[in-house]
C-alpha cells in the first residue's frame, strides 16, 4: 500500500472543505456542536463561579489596612463545606437583612462570649490580640454577649469604620449565610498577597 504524501493529504483536505462548503446539513451539524461546546463552557463557569471560587472587589474602608477599597480578592468556597469556620478567617458573608455581601474577620465562633471594653474587644474574657491589623481604640462599649449555635461573630479590621456584628440591626452572622473564605488579593498585581 502507498503511502500519502503531504501533499495529497493538503489536497484531500482542501477538496473536503470545498465539498463542505456548500453543504447544509454539514454547517448546521457543525453549528451545533459548537453551540453544545458554548453552552458546555457557560454552564461550567457557572457551577465553579457558584460553587467553588469567585473574585470579589473590596468595596468600601471597612477592612483597611487589611483590604483596600478596590482590591479584588480571591475567594473560594468550599473550605467550609469540608470544616468548620476559624477565629481570624477573613469571609464574605451576607447580614440577614441586607442584600449585599460584606467582607468582615470573624471573630467570635458558637458558644463564644465577646465583649468590648475600654477600646478592646475581649473574646472570653480575654483580651485578644489585634496588633496585626488594629493598634487604635476602639470607640463605644459593648456589653458582653455569648455567639448562638451554627453563627459567627464579626468585624471589620477598621473597626470604627465597620457596620458588623456589634450593630443590633446586624448581629450574629448564621453559617449558610457565609458566601466563601478570602484567600487571597489578586489585583492590583503590585499588591497581590495570601491572606
Amino acid at each position: 500500500m502507498a503511502k500519502i504524501t503531504k501533499k495529497q493529504r493538503e489536497a484531500m483536505k482542501a477538496a473536503a472543505e470545498k465539498l463542505h462548503k456548500n453543504d447544509a446539513p454539514y454547517k448546521r451539524a457543525a453549528n451545533g456542536d459548537f453551540m453544545i461546546y458554548l453552552i458546555t463552557v457557560v454552564l461550567i463557569a457557572m457551577f465553579i463561579r457558584t460553587f467553588v471560587f469567585e473574585p470579589v472587589q473590596v468595596i468600601g474602608s471597612s477592612m483597611y489596612p487589611t483590604l483596600i477599597h478596590g482590591e479584588g480578592m480571591f475567594t473560594e468556597k468550599l473550605t467550609y463545606v469540608v470544616s468548620e469556620p476559624k477565629h481570624g478567617d477573613i469571609v464574605i458573608c451576607r447580614y440577614s437583612n441586607m442584600a449585599v455581601n460584606c467582607v468582615k474577620r470573624i471573630i467570635g465562633m458558637p458558644g463564644d462570649t465577646v465583649a468590648i471594653t475600654d477600646g478592646a474587644i475581649y473574646l472570653n474574657g480575654q483580651l485578644i490580640d489585634e496588633s496585626a491589623y488594629w493598634n487604635d481604640y476602639i470607640i463605644g462599649d459593648m456589653a458582653e454577649v455569648t455567639v448562638p449555635e451554627k453563627s459567627i461573630f464579626v468585624v471589620g479590621d477598621n473597626r470604627n469604620a465597620s457596620d458588623d456584628s456589634r450593630n443590633p440591626y446586624v448581629g450574629f452572622v448564621p453559617y449558610g449565610q457565609i458566601k466563601g473564605k478570602v484567600q487571597a488579593v489578586m489585583l492590583p498585581l503590585s499588591r497581590a498577597r495570601w491572606m
